[in-house]
């Protein structure tokens, strides 16, 4: 009796401590929170005082020969390419304020029992398959330390890449005779062959995790997906990933990556979590589905549909009328391995856009706030030119307009401040490093900017020529992060 006594005094002991804990992290969690908010406010502001009190300020301004109708033509054109992005910067805007940007990590929320099996789908073109059977293993062993119990991975791919035979792993070589009916390319084809009924194994009550080659598994993440199915909060989900977690082979890329991780704490969670739907696209990975609505879907969109299958799924099964959500818990991936990269990568996602807008399949009202956002992104370079030629031809504009333009300037600093506040860790690097990474990610935004704008460009002259590329994902030797990190 003594001996279940000290058990029971211990077991107390320990729920004060994580009670503790808990009321710890959540209070942290809502400082950071609120630090964030007050990060975003001060970009705003700053902004528009350089901007409005240069503006304002008319005693620099050289006039502008107002008898030209095509420079008054030009002039305002430009200066109307940022409002564009107003829906885009607003639901931005809804997302980070509203929805705690510094989330404690998740916990299981569900039996075990509860939990239906997981299948976790990699489809590769067998280009790396060292960092596919490294990934796959790694990723099942996080699965396991996460507590979970039911699941698989499935390897889908052109090239046989000779996994280990297991109960948890599945290998499908995608045969090079096998087409669809609507002749889809690319992962849309590898996709499609998964869901014929001879090669699938799996039952419409079971869940679908769509990786990449070098996607790595999270505790957190897993836990997330768990909730997620256990649940079964919505048809569709989908989560944060993060790119400084892992071997950095380009910071420059890493860094410029560093907005997409504000963007899904902002618009993308707002989006799936308030809305429900993927007003404003959909991301290749770290994707759940059911597998009922997959197969009800399906991924044979055509060779147009191929580009941006994800998007093109996406909006499809918003017109369906299955609903969307958001799940906590970070995964990692890695960015572009060089800038020429980087712009290959925007480029298909250009034209993918693209070509979803011009589809006669996807109903306009499923679609429609992706096209302001992908027109700003076609007209990026007249956005560019927007900030000389204010200061070299200034116009008069509405004190308003200027207000919501500079705003916007302020809301993208901010977006990328706080995407690599978010990825650098001050454990692995320090505060020093991690502050100069800071400043590092605002001096780059030009480039950035640069970069998507010429990959809009490219993507315009050459069109979908090249098909599908694929980037640099396998880290060799001599790219280990001792090298890179040194050179900083």
């Amino acid at each position: 009796m003594s001996i279940l006594r000290a058990a029971g005094l211990f077991a107390q002991q320990r729920m004060k401590v994580v009670a503790r804990h808990d009321v710890k992290a959540h209070v942290l969690s809502i400082l950071q929170h609120v630090l964030s908010i007050i990060l975003l406010v001060i970009c705003i502001v700053v902004v528009n005082w350089v901007v409005i009190s240069t503006s304002r300020d008319q005693s620099h301004w050289t006039p502008v020969e107002w008898n030209s109708s095509r420079a008054f033509v030009i002039l305002y054109f430009i200066r109307s390419i940022p409002y564009l992005s107003v829906p885009f910067a607003f639901t931005n805007i809804f997302g980070l304020v509203t929805m705690n940007l510094w989330p404690t990590a998740p916990k299981l929320q569900v039996p075990r029992i509860n939990i239906p099996i997981l299948c976790f789908r990699v489809v590769t073109r067998g280009l790396f398959p060292n960092l596919v059977r490294s990934n796959v293993k790694r990723n099942i062993e996080v699965c396991y330390k996460a507590g979970l119990d039911n699941f698989k991975f499935e390897v889908v791919t052109d090239n046989p890449i000779n996994l280990p035979k297991n109960a948890l792993i599945r290998e499908l070589v995608v045969p090079e005779t096998y087409a669809t009916r609507n002749k889809s390319m690319f992962k849309a084809r590898a996709l499609q062959y998964c869901l014929q009924s001879e090669i699938n194994i799996l039952s419409d009550d079971d869940w679908l995790v769509h990786l990449d080659e070098e996607t790595i598994l999270t505790e957190g993440s897993v836990i997330g997906l768990a909730n997620f199915a256990g649940q079964e909060l919505d048809s569709i989900g989908q989560g944060v990933i993060t790119y400084a977690n892992e071997e950095i082979v380009n910071w420059w890329t890493t860094l410029l990556d560093s907005v997409r991780v504000s963007v899904d704490f902002g618009m993308m969670r707002f989006c799936f979590k308030r809305l429900n739907c993927p007003a404003f696209g959909f991301k290749g990975s770290y994707i759940i589905v059911k597998v009922s609505v997959e197969k009800k879907i399906g991924f044979d969109f055509g060779p147009r549909g191929s580009i941006a299958e994800d998007v093109v799924f996406a909006l499809t099964a918003w017109k369906l009328g299955y609903k969307f959500n958001f799940f906590e818990g970070e995964m990692w991936e890695k960015s572009p391995f060089s800038l020429v990269d980087y712009v290959k990568q925007r480029k298909r996602w250009f034209i993918g856009h693209m070509y979803t807008l011009l589809s006669t399949e996807i109903p306009l009202k499923c679609k429609i706030w992706l096209i302001p956002t992908d027109l700003g992104w076609l007209l990026l370079f007249g956005n560019i030119l927007n900030i000389p030629a204010s200061f070299v031809f200034p116009i008069p504009m509405p004190l308003a307009l200027d207000v919501i333009s500079a705003s916007m300037g302020g809301l993208m600093i901010f977006l990328f401040v706080f995407g690599s506040i978010k990825s650098i860790s001050i454990r692995k690097y320090g505060i020093f490093r991690k502050v100069l990474f800071i400043l590092w990610t605002m001096l780059s935004i030009p480039l950035a900017a640069c970069l998507d704008a010429s990959a809009s460009l490219y993507g315009v002259i050459t069109h979908d020529s090249g098909g599908f590329h694929i980037v640099e994902k396998e880290v060799k030797p001599s790219e280990s992060v001792p090298r890179t990190i040194d050179s900083i």
